[in-house]
């Protein structure tokens, strides 16, 4: 007999009683018989001796089974203890887990907060700089009509400078503010909220690019190798080649795509387009209007600018 583990046989011959009785001990009571290793004949752990001395001495006592495992779960370890402590253990490993993942999305939830109340008190700020100035502006005009031209120059670049506002609504003109021309025209502008994108999808900047020929019909020009002539490359032409460091922004009107483009010394191009079909069936983004500091261009004028436009495709 081992010291450290014992058989059936063994407890037996340490509490007298037969082999018979040991086996209905561990049914009785198997919470409290811990088996060691594998194959037969079965061993349990060192203790399982005094464990059994003390259930026969309990039996001799008359005492009931429950009252017998009553005793023995103050006296002596047992299989729900383990167990017991083992899912103790497994739940509050998953619950610091929870708890990680839930600080770890709090976090980023903070942080995602703080750069959104940032953007929009940096937004804000913009906004009040752009109404001070206009309403500087509107001071100036009543107090010299004969500015106006300059004037309402002034508010569109304004306007044009908003492109760089991080909020859910873009910034564009609408009325507010009324400017007389020279010619006797009034014109009048506001900061309102557009929920319109703030530039057109990519399906639509990868049209081919056209305008009116002198008889009227549609001109495309070739632009890569294989390829028309883009109003993505039109665009990009005009902002990055023909105007150096030009700001631009896009804003709906009507039917139209309207972009502005303004560099720090050159003049204020508006142009604008739509999306048309061809006699041919064929889709096309129709370059329909040209404006340059607030004057209409002429068809030719037009046409001059887009082929100069044109030719600047070799630099991309």
């Amino acid at each position: 007999m081992s010291t450290e583990t014992f058989t059936h046989r063994d407890l037996s011959n340490v509490t007298g009683v037969s082999v018979t009785t040991i086996k209905s001990y561990r049914k009785k009571f198997p919470e409290f018989f811990f088996i060691v290793g594998h194959g037969k004949p079965l061993r349990f752990r060192k203790g399982a001796d005094k464990l059994c001395l003390r259930i026969c001495d309990l039996f001799n006592k008359n005492l009931s089974v429950k009252q017998i495992r009553d005793k023995l779960l103050t006296e002596f370890e047992s299989v729900k203890e383990d167990r017991q402590l083992s899912e103790k253990k497994k739940n509050t490993q998953v619950n610091s887990d929870d708890f990680e993942k839930l600080a770890k999305t709090t976090t980023q939830m903070m942080n995602g907060l703080a750069a959104l109340v940032t953007a929009q008190a940096k937004a804000e700020q913009r906004l009040a700089r752009m109404e001070k100035s206009l309403k500087e502006l509107v001071q100036a005009q009543s107090a010299e009509p004969s500015g106006t031209t300059e004037l309402l120059q002034e508010i569109k670049n304004i306007l044009a400078s908003s492109r760089g506002l991080q909020q859910p609504e873009r910034i564009t003109a609408k009325k507010v503010v009324t400017i007389k021309k020279d010619n006797g025209q009034e014109e009048s502008y506001a900061l309102d909220a557009d929920t319109s994108a703030i530039e057109p999808e990519a399906e639509f900047m990868e049209l081919p690019v056209v305008i009116n020929s002198e008889s009227g019909e549609f001109l495309g020009l070739p632009g890569k190798p294989g390829h028309p002539f883009t109003l993505q490359e039109l665009v990009y032409l005009v902002s990055n080649r023909k105007e150096l460091g030009a700001s631009k922004v896009w804003h709906k009107q009507g039917v139209d795509w309207v972009l502005a483009i303004k560099s720090p010394d050159g003049p204020l191009y508006e142009l604008h387009f739509s999306m048309t079909k061809t006699p041919k069936g064929n889709i096309v983004s129709f370059f329909n209007r040209l404006d340059i500091n607030s004057e209409s261009c002429t068809h030719s004028e037009i046409l001059s600018f887009f082929k100069e436009v044109r030719d600047l495709i070799d630099s991309i």
